[in-house]
């Protein structure tokens, strides 16, 4: 029933093909006009023309428009009308938010929920396959065909027998582990992942069916109580970090992205996390319910070039797989020590270089075991992921900026020292089924992708306190 606040707005559409669909053009501007109130009344879909008609009011004379997140171009506007170039025949039914804005005031602002296509299974004229005939309440629902038959993915027991030897299944699955792990993990994280979305989905459903019979409404009634008294707008950097995460704003600045931003943020992730807050009280207060499936974790080696940030008896042991070129880790390298701050000698962050294949990520990684050789790793890796451009000047800057040997560091960097580390960190790296930075593996779990409102601090806090309640209820057992 919920839905993860996470999911990408990308996923969500298949925006990454709309997107290029849509002609390329840079937006326009929001023009100052007097604040009166924009709205929206009607929005028309053309899949002939490939356009979309905005009727309302107080456009203003070059409005912003925006549809699911995706700046369009404006074929013509005026005051009342607006006409927007929309890949209409491209794409799939569903529900889409549109926004207009001519500024940054609220009255400057409007947004608009529409539907594009047949949302209706009978309207397609067939019935919906994805949908179970309804069962009364005293009938079990009929198994799947075959589900009787299912091989488990723990199952136990032998596999084969060769003379009087038997193969078993904890056999089989060791030697996968052993000669292809990068394979093994996949799929035993794909299969983590769909569980844990399913079970989710259970526990969830279940809770509040209960607390719906409780006070004898129906749950519909009940979220409809509940939800709408725990929305909390969200923060800037909720709006920061959203923006951050989109790959195609087509020019549009943070400031003309906002309205679009907090409306999608309004519509979607607040009242999600809502009602996954009422839910987690119910867990709590109502009928308790603890998740027990867990997660695949892998043993991490100990290179002798990895670098710790925090004691050995951590809790929490973060292992941060990183290339300094990377925009989007040095994003979240940045709040490392912020997060140590908070968690104190609970958390410890390990890092393993990363880097693409281009020689100056490359150099970057040996420059920084470089640097290590000093023991002055940390502060050479803080310089360096507050840059936009890290080349081989930028990196005998930071050098300098902090302090280093600068005959020693120069010489190691020139000897390419560290020539032979790289290689064997991508090869660590890949059998953890490892592939991009940034990757993070919590106490040996792969970390889900941060949802793209969710500032990087704010992540590592999940991701920390989460795995500490964990720990909290295996002693508890």
């Amino acid at each position: 029933m919920i839905r993860c606040p996470g999911t990408s707005v990308r996923q969500k559409l298949g925006l990454t093909v709309i997107a290029g669909l849509l002609a390329a053009g840079t937006p326009a501007s929001a023009a100052q006009a007097p604040v009166t109130q924009l709205f929206v009344t009607t929005a028309v879909p053309d899949a002939s023309t490939g356009t979309l008609t905005i009727s309302g009011g107080n456009f203003g004379t070059r409005p912003f428009v925006t549809f699911e997140l995706i700046p369009l171009d404006i074929r013509t506007a005026t005051d009342t009308l607006i006409v927007a170039v929309v890949p209409v025949a491209a794409i799939p039914a569903g529900e889409y938010l549109l926004t207009v804005s001519r500024g940054p005031a609220a009255a400057e602002n409007a947004s608009f929920p529409m539907t594009l296509g047949a949302t209706d299974p009978s309207a397609a004229g067939g019935a919906n396959l994805l949908q179970s005939s309804p069962s009364t309440p005293d009938a079990p629902e009929p198994p799947s065909p075959g589900a009787e038959a299912l091989p488990s993915l723990t199952s136990t027991g032998p596999a084969a027998q060769v003379g009087d030897r038997v193969i078993s299944i904890e056999d089989v699955d060791r030697e996968w582990l052993r000669s292809d792990p990068a394979s093994y993990l996949e799929l035993m994280r794909q299969v983590y992942e769909v569980r844990q979305r399913i079970l989710n989905t259970m526990v969830t459903d279940e809770l509040l069916a209960r607390e719906a019979a409780a006070r004898g409404i129906s749950v519909e009634a009940l979220l409809a109580q509940e939800v709408s008294q725990r929305v909390i707008p969200m923060a800037e950097s909720a709006i920061v970090s959203l923006y951050l995460s989109l790959t195609n704003t087509r020019g549009a600045t943070l400031d003309q992205m906002r309205p679009a931003l907090r409306a999608w943020l309004e519509r979607h992730s607040e009242p999600q996390l809502a009602e996954m807050s009422f839910v987690e009280e119910l867990k709590k207060v109502s009928t308790r319910a603890e998740i027990h499936l867990e997660a695949p974790r892998v043993q991490i080696e100990r290179a002798p070039h990895d670098v710790a940030l925090g004691p050995d008896a951590a809790h929490v042991e973060i292992v941060a797989f990183g290339d300094f070129r990377s925009a989007e880790y040095g994003r979240f390298a940045r709040v490392f020590s912020r997060v140590r701050d908070t968690f104190g000698d609970r958390i410890r962050f390990v890092f393993k270089s990363l880097p693409t294949l281009d020689p100056e990520s490359v150099a970057a990684a040996e420059a920084a075991l470089c640097a290590n050789e000093q023991d002055r790793f940390w502060a050479f890796h803080d310089t360096l992921v507050t840059v936009d451009v890290v080349d081989a000047v930028r990196i005998t800057q930071s050098a300098a900026a902090i302090g280093l040997n600068p005959d020693a560091f120069s010489g190691c960097v020139e000897r390419r020292e560290f020539r032979d580390v790289i290689p064997r960190a991508l090869a660590e790296a890949q059998r953890y089924g490892i592939q991009t930075s940034p990757s993070f593996l919590v106490n040996g779990r792969l970390a889900p992708s941060a949802p793209p409102f969710l500032a990087p601090y704010e992540y590592f806090k999940l991701l920390i306190e989460e795995e500490l309640s964990r720990l909290v209820v295996r002693q508890r057992r």
